[in-house]
């Protein structure tokens, strides 16, 4: 069994501004920084063997914050398989450019030129399924995106991604979780 926690990033420009990101990257804020350590405070007493990030910068920025308040010395793993859903051609648009359409629907909606939330939480859960079987028994800290944990939670409860995709979690949310055989067998947030 291998026991995971996952951090989202700190806020970003683009969050601010509330557009979409996916892909795209934007720089932490000010406001952004101060959730990175914000959740590496919620990390205190926790032995973390490995540390892997998203390759977007928001994600590794924040993982590196995390790092040095929590005095973990090991390299930063980077994952591209931890990235947020891909926008396609909304990305960098408002909020508001992407359709009202029924969380069910939403489910399997593509953007032009991007993916859905069901192939982001299979690429996401294919990823951790690998890191669980080359990590048994140890401790790794996922740094990713708002997506990339509803991917988590969405398998855990057996929900379908387009209803939990109107989680928001915060910017400085940590939340833990245990994987096995396949299975992700205990989900919570970290206080």
């Amino acid at each position: 069994m291998t026991t995971f926690y996952m951090c989202r990033h700190g806020q970003t420009e683009n969050n601010k501004n509330r557009r979409l990101s996916g892909w795209i990257d934007t720089p932490l804020t000010d406001e952004g920084v101060q959730h990175a350590h914000a959740a590496a405070q919620k990390l205190q007493g926790v032995t973390i063997d490995k540390i892997i990030s998203s390759d977007l910068g928001r994600a590794f920025v924040t993982a590196y914050i995390i790092a040095r308040d929590i005095h973990y010395a090991d390299e930063l793993g980077l994952a591209k398989e931890l990235r947020e859903v891909n926008y396609g051609s909304l990305a960098n648009q408002l909020y508001d450019a992407y359709p009202d359409i029924p969380p069910e629907e939403n489910t399997h909606y593509i953007a032009p030129g991007g993916e859905s939330l069901a192939q982001m939480q299979q690429r996401v859960l294919a990823y951790i399924r690998q890191l669980s079987a080359d990590n048994p028994d140890k401790t790794i800290l996922l740094a990713g995106h708002d997506g990339t944990i509803n991917a988590v939670r969405s398998s855990f409860t057996g929900q379908a991604m387009g209803i939990v995709d109107r989680i928001h979690n915060a910017h400085d949310f940590v939340g833990t979780f245990t994987y096995d055989d396949g299975h992700i067998l205990s989900f919570r947030e970290v206080n």
